[in-house]
Order: structure tokens, then C-alpha cells, then sequence
């Protein structure tokens, strides 16, 4: 739930700020009341364009067989890793001039008297964002019942709730609060939601081998330790803890290693890119 919260959150956030920024240029705007209708339209269309992919992902899910559906959920793991990767990366970098980049493609626009093209511009940019949320939480989304769904509507509300108030907040305090702190905050957080998804499909891809007996070297799949005393994964706290920052109480040696190799990975990534920059 923990995990649905957060994503939801954020995507979000980033969906609010771009139609605040869209919305305050319109309202500089001497054709206003059009461009409020269109810029309406384009938040619309994006997120009708969303849900037709959650339809659609799941669609595809319900017609595979049981190792198909694990291997399908280990690639759209895999997928959302590297989106969120790429989405960090480009957040760090596009933050910003991100303000300036959308208020002159909607300026072109409106210069060519194409606010369809404006309206495009809006639904892409909320499209991205709701598409996001729907490739993060493909694993929760596909495995939805008469059980859990209650509490999975619950945890979208209440991430949509949360990140309308951070938005009220960041409104309100903007000119006093360094924002970029903040998205450095949950940027750290979502690169351990990526690890998270990555090692999840690691370790189901590992327990499909064994259970159809391909021989795996016995130290990769032993526990590279227990401290489960200390915190188990499977309580309250411990599940948070795996589902946002990838924990183990008793992580496989193949788990460590991944755990290592993607921030590994990472290090190079974002050091070489702030090194380029200084």
C-alpha cells in the first residue's frame, strides 16, 4: 500500500505542476476561457489514455498461462526500473527549465492559432505521467480481486489526496522553500522503488528456475544473512521497508549482488552526468 501511496503521489505531483504551469500561462493569455477548455480536454484525453493502458496490460495478462503471467510481470518490473531510472534522469536534468520548455511549446502553438496542438501538448504531458503510474504498479494492477481492491482504490485516493495538498503547499511556499531538495528527496526514493521492482523480478525469475529444477548454484540462492530478529520484511514495518526501499530480512546472495550492481550502476550514471555538468 505503502509503495501505491508514494507512486501515486509523485506522478501525480508532476501531473499538477505541469497543468499549474499551463494553467497560469493561459491565464496570461488573452483567449483564456479557449485555453482552459482545451487545456480541460488535453488532461482528459490523458488520462483516458492511461486507462485504456491499464485495460489493455491487463487484458493481455488475464489470456496468459501462469509461467507466462510470471515472466510478463518480470518484464513490466523490469520496464518500470528502467522508466523510473530514465525519468529521474530526466527529472534532474529538465527541472529546471521545465516551466520555461512547456509555457514555449504551448506559446508556438497558440502563435499558429492551433490550440489542438496545445491540447496534445497537455494530454501527452499527463499521459506520461498517468502511464508512468500504470507501468509502476502493473504488478499490483494485474493482480487485483474482490479481496485487495478496496485497498488498492483506497491507496490511489489517498495518493491523489496527498499529492493535491503537496501541490496547495508547494503553491503556498514556493517562493521560500528550495524545491529542488524535494524532488532530490523522492528521487532517491524512487530509484529504490526501481531496485525493488528489479530484485522482484530477479527473485520470482530465480524461484521459476527451481521450481522447474534448472540448476542454480547453490550459494547464489542461499541467504547472504538473517536479521530477521531485528526487522522482518513480513511485518508492518518491514513490509514498507521491502516494498519502497528494497529490504531483506534474509536476502539470496543474487539479490545482494543485484542490490549492488544497480547502485553501482547508478553511481556511474548520475556522478559522471554531475561531473559533465560541473
Amino acid at each position: 500500500m505503502g509503495q501505491v501511496i508514494f507512486v501515486v503521489w509523485r506522478e501525480c505531483f508532476e501531473a499538477l505542476l505541469v497543468i499549474g504551469i499551463i494553467y497560469a500561462w493561459i491565464k496570461r493569455n488573452q483567449n483564456s476561457k479557449k485555453g482552459l477548455q482545451y487545456l480541460a480536454g488535453g488532461v482528459g484525453l490523458g488520462i483516458l489514455t492511461s486507462v485504456i493502458l491499464a485495460l489493455v496490460i491487463n487484458g493481455v495478462f488475464k489470456q496468459l498461462t501462469d509461467d507466462h503471467q510470471t515472466y510478463f510481470l518480470m518484464g513490466m518490473s523490469f520496464l518500470a526500473c528502467i522508466l523510473i531510472v530514465q525519468m529521474v534522469y530526466w527529472m534532474n536534468k529538465a527541472n529546471r527549465n521545465m516551466k520555461a520548455v512547456l509555457e514555449k511549446n504551448i506559446a508556438q502553438q497558440v502563435a499558429h492559432d492551433s490550440w489542438w496542438g496545445a491540447l496534445f501538448i497537455v494530454a501527452i504531458a499527463i499521459a506520461r505521467e498517468g502511464s508512468e503510474i500504470v507501468v509502476f504498479l502493473s504488478g499490483q494492477i494485474m493482480q487485483l480481486n474482490q479481496t485487495n481492491y478496496a485497498s488498492f482504490l483506497m491507496a490511489v485516493v489517498i495518493g491523489i489526496i496527498v499529492s493535491a495538498l503537496t501541490f496547495y503547499v508547494f503553491i503556498l511556499t514556493s517562493r521560500f522553500i528550495r524545491w529542488q531538495k524535494f524532488f532530490t528527496v523522492t528521487s532517491i526514493v524512487l530509484l529504490f522503488l526501481a531496485i525493488s521492482l528489479c530484485l522482484k523480478a530477479v527473485e520470482d525469475g530465480t524461484n521459476l528456475l527451481m521450481e522447474h529444477d534448472v540448476a542454480i548454484p547453490d550459494w547464489l540462492i542461499s541467504p547472504a544473512w538473517n536479521i530477521s530478529a531485528f526487522i522482518d520484511d513480513s511485518g508492518l514495518i518491514g513490509s514498507l521497508a521491502s516494498s519502497l526501499f528494497a529490504y531483506r530480512s534474509q536476502p539470496m546472495w543474487i539479490s545482494v549482488i543485484t542490490f549492488g550492481i544497480f547502485w553501482f550502476i547508478m553511481g556511474i550514471l548520475f556522478l559522471r552526468k554531475k561531473n559533465h555538468a560541473a
